[in-house]
């Protein structure tokens, strides 16, 4: 599908949230992900597209997503950068398992590496928009903490608990399911590193494989 640039916004040093236009309504549910094409991109050995998870709403006019733009950038963040009003771009179909449950009442645990955080954001949006408020439990682990991000949301939404994690400290399986409902379901989202060595510790645990979902931004060691 054809997308056209509307505008970034810089939502902490470093970190952007970018909007586009799409040629007709995308059909997604919130925590999906899509891919960017930029077709101008040239000699990127990754290519000529990213993965982003939508911070919209599928009822919004624009879709929007989160960048992070460490140094050096990559041949295709460049390209991104330098976007104006009115260029083009083109996305895939939705697609991504990182999703609310159809039940609402079972507990959830978001878990959030960095810029991850942004895989929950049209999650949360959905449920402040309906005012339905589920029981969840919230763990952010940072680099920093001037690379907090959605602070307003996460403060909107009455979360049955809120950990923040900024380095040196740091976010344990132990942690996590030691202050969590023992049935809930877990989401975790951030780099590969972050994502898969929670996922290990947690069912060292005895946390079941399905009761973990997990997404990591493909490219990033660390968030």
């Amino acid at each position: 599908m054809r997308l056209s640039f509307v505008k970034r916004e810089e939502l902490v040093p470093t970190i952007w949230e970018y909007f586009f236009k799409p040629e007709r309504p995308i059909d997604y549910v919130p925590g999906q992900y899509v891919d960017i094409f930029l077709d101008d991109v040239r000699d990127d050995p990754r290519g000529k597209n990213r993965v982003f998870t939508l911070t919209s709403l599928p009822t919004d006019e624009l879709i929007s997503f989160v960048v992070q733009f460490p140094e050096p950038h990559s041949i295709y963040k460049q390209h991104l950068e330098l976007l104006q009003e009115g260029d083009p771009a083109r996305c895939n179909n939705a697609m991504g398992d990182l999703i609310l449950p159809k039940d609402p009442a079972r507990p959830l645990v978001f878990i959030a590496g960095g810029i991850g955080v942004a895989s929950y954001a049209s999650m949360f949006k959905k449920l402040l928009a309906k005012r339905e408020e589920r029981p969840i439990f919230f763990f952010y682990a940072l680099r920093s903490k001037y690379e907090q991000i959605f602070k307003d949301l996460t403060n909107a939404y009455p979360l049955q608990l809120k950990t923040v994690a900024i380095a040196p400290n740091r976010l344990t399986a132990k942690q996590i399911v030691d202050s969590t409902p023992p049935d809930a379901l877990i989401y975790i989202s951030g780099s590969q590193r972050f994502v898969e060595g929670l996922r290990l510790s947690l069912e060292t645990l005895d946390k079941e494989r399905n009761d973990i979902v997990f997404d990591y931004y493909d490219g990033y060691v660390d968030l």
